[in-house]
């Protein structure tokens, strides 16, 4: 896999950057709040469709256009997999539908067709270790899972289903538990669950 351009409009720090990159190493240097970090963002952000530094994805539209009617940001990287060619773009929006808070909206394209996350996952290929995943040595077991999972479900489709999935259903386990523990729910109840 290899990304032959990047384009950004109001990602970050960057109103609009077209990139075409070289199929060669590359060394990204410059000075202090000049976008080197927005920049390794939005290449982890097109591999996971999320952020390795935001809660929300709502802080990756630039501040300038705050004012705007309509808020977005989009990411588009056009690359060649396995010498096949794909536009991958992602388009953040904030509509403002009369309610207090605008309404959030994510939209995926891989070569103008309407995706889900879990679709792109694996497309994009990053490993991406920051100052903070030190962490990962020092820290607790869920950053060494988050992270390994990360770069699992990137490498392994099926992995990545299988992920959602275990996050969805293991809040709904524990409330079972919980209320077994209340003396609220039958042990015979925990089998499904098991399964």
């Amino acid at each position: 896999m290899h990304i032959d351009h990047l384009s950004l409009q109001n990602f970050r720090n960057y109103a609009r950057l077209e990139l075409s990159l070289p199929h060669q190493p590359l060394v990204i240097y410059g000075d202090n709040a000049q976008g080197k970090t927005s920049l390794l963002e939005a290449l982890a952000y097109l591999a996971t469709a999320r952020s390795p530094y935001t809660t929300t994805d709502r802080q990756l539209i630039h501040w300038r256009m705050e004012t705007e009617t309509l808020p977005y940001a989009r990411l588009a990287a056009d690359m060649t997999t396995n010498g096949a060619y794909n536009r991958l773009e992602i388009t953040l929006m904030l509509e403002n539908n009369g309610e207090i808070a605008p309404k959030f909206k994510k939209v995926i394209k891989l070569n103008g067709v309407d995706k889900r996350v879990m679709d792109i996952i694996g497309l994009v290929t990053v490993v991406l270790f920051l100052p903070q995943d030190l962490a990962l040595i020092e820290g607790s077991p869920s950053e060494r899972r988050r992270f390994m999972n990360d770069t699992l479900a990137q490498i392994d489709r099926d992995y990545y289903s299988a992920l959602e999935n275990y996050d969805k259903l293991l809040p709904q386990r524990n409330a079972l538990l919980k209320r077994i523990a209340d003396k609220k729910a039958k042990v015979g109840e925990l089998a499904y669950w098991d399964e």
